[in-house]
């Protein structure tokens, strides 16, 4: 059957949780602690971790027919491209966030909430678009399936990389 969701959440211990261990900051450290340097290239390791290994954890979960299989890598391709333009912009406002960390004014705060607000809105508008290009492709409960890992993937490298960002004073 491919890979199970067992061996995905052992894939993402390995894979993307292991190698940050000890080298994470605690949510209450300080920008003294954590430079904005630190923070960009722990980002910048945890999303090239996920990028070189989601496919490989999509392609053992999805069982895809040979027909399924030709048509869905170029989708998933183009789906993967437009998503990693989204977490460059993510990243962006973790590092202007981390730039100001120590004098965050109300205005700055206003304007990362709100940039960060947009951002979680075209998400989803893009994961719905390619549900229905996705959905042209695949039966519903393989749609339901990839949607499903693609979703515990991004909630696993979320997960990294919310524990580097110190909260705001």
């Amino acid at each position: 059957m491919g890979i199970s969701l067992h061996h995905i959440r052992l894939l993402a211990l390995v894979a993307f949780v292991a190698p940050s261990v000890g080298a994470q900051a605690t949510p209450t450290a300080t920008s003294a602690q954590v430079s904005a340097a630190d923070l960009e290239r722990e980002m910048d390791s945890v999303r090239q971790i996920v990028r070189s290994n989601r496919q490989k954890v999509i392609a053992g979960g999805m069982d895809l027919t040979t027909e399924e299989n030709q048509k869905f890598w170029p989708l998933y391709s183009e789906y993967r491209d437009a998503a990693a333009k989204q977490g460059d912009r993510l990243t962006k406002i973790i590092m202007e966030y981390g730039k100001n960390y120590d004098a965050l004014s109300d205005a700055q705060a206003v304007k990362l909430m709100n940039d960060y607000a947009t951002l979680d809105q075209d998400r989803l508008n893009l994961r719905s678009a390619y549900v229905k290009k996705f959905a042209a492709i695949l039966p519903p409960k393989k749609l339901m399936r990839y949607f499903q890992m693609e979703q515990k993937l991004d909630a696993i490298m979320n997960y990294d990389i919310a524990a580097t960002i110190p909260l705001p004073k």
